[in-house]
């Protein structure tokens, strides 16, 4: 019995007795992980010719991914007073083409946190190359209001809303800047080809659905674009859907989309009337890209 036991004693690991021990020990396990990866990147090194044709081919049998990888944003005015778009791929369809890319590894996290905000970083890691980036970015637990005042977020908003918001941003940035350009570059403009040989009242009606579930009033959306639900053209569609992917993803909200809501009188067809002009490049919070 006293054997046993010993025994049993014996075999049980060492367990570490502070938490420096178990940072260093949990570095050890991923210091091994990321050896055994890279030792499998050189013996399968990519195929770019057939992953890219495979990422293409996956838009040929589901044309419905198209609607997913569209991303784009407001981002000020020109001289003229039309609005300028961030346009680009979704943080869905840069997973997709990340994970197609293989022998690689990314992810966010919160490295620390104090009464002023937290410090997201981001890291890509290419078993392949050896190469890594790595991009950090501090989240303000304050933002200025449209008033002027300096105003703290409420503690659940900014654990629920900013912070997930911000990860999500993060993620979408390391990913696209660590992916090859030419991918990027050809698996957008296959995903906007098929897009542009949709039947435009379909492309409507697949947004109302999106607006809806994105909890955004098909008013507001009338009223930025300026046109009635149902005179939206293929290029109104194309660029809506961008927009409402992003706040779908939780990379933006729809007042930063769309502006503030405001007291609309509801005209023929939907348009609202008197409401103001967006405000979305006016009234990003301190910090930048904290909300």
């Amino acid at each position: 019995m006293n054997t046993a036991k010993a025994e049993s004693v014996a075999t049980t690991p060492d367990i570490p007795a502070s938490a420096g021990e178990l940072v260093a020990a949990g570095a050890s396990i991923m210091r091994l992980e990321n050896t055994t990866q890279m030792s499998i990147a050189v013996q399968r090194p990519r195929d770019e010719a057939k992953i890219l044709a495979a990422a293409l081919k996956t838009l040929d049998l589901y044309p419905s991914m198209a609607e997913e990888a569209i991303y784009a944003r407001p981002v000020g005015r020109d001289d003229k007073g039309n609005e300028k778009l961030a346009e680009g791929l979704s943080i869905r369809a840069a997973e997709d083409l990340a994970n197609r890319w293989g022998n690689n590894a990314f992810g966010v996290e919160i490295v620390s946190e104090n009464e002023e905000g937290a410090t997201i970083a981001a890291v890509y890691l290419d078993f392949e190359t050896n190469a890594r980036r790595a991009i950090q970015k501090k989240v303000s637990r304050f933002y200025k209001s449209r008033g002027g005042q300096i105003v703290q977020y409420p503690p659940d908003r900014f654990a629920d809303v900013v912070i997930p918001k911000n990860i999500s941003v993060t993620l979408r940035e390391i990913v696209l800047r660590s992916l090859p350009a030419g991918l990027k570059k050809e698996y957008e403009a296959k995903a906007r080809g098929i897009l542009s040989k949709d039947k435009v009242g379909r492309m409507r009606n697949a947004l109302t659905l999106r607006f809806e579930e994105a909890g955004v009033d098909l008013a507001r959306v009338a009223a930025h674009v300026q046109k009635e639900v149902g005179k939206w053209n293929r290029e109104d569609c194309i660029r809506l859907l961008g927009m409402v992917n992003a706040i779908r993803d939780g990379e933006a909200s729809a007042d930063e989309m769309f502006g503030p809501v405001t007291t609309m009188t509801a005209a023929q067809g939907g348009l609202p009337l008197n409401v103001k002009e967006s405000s979305a490049a006016k009234d990003i919070p301190s910090g930048g890209t904290t909300t």
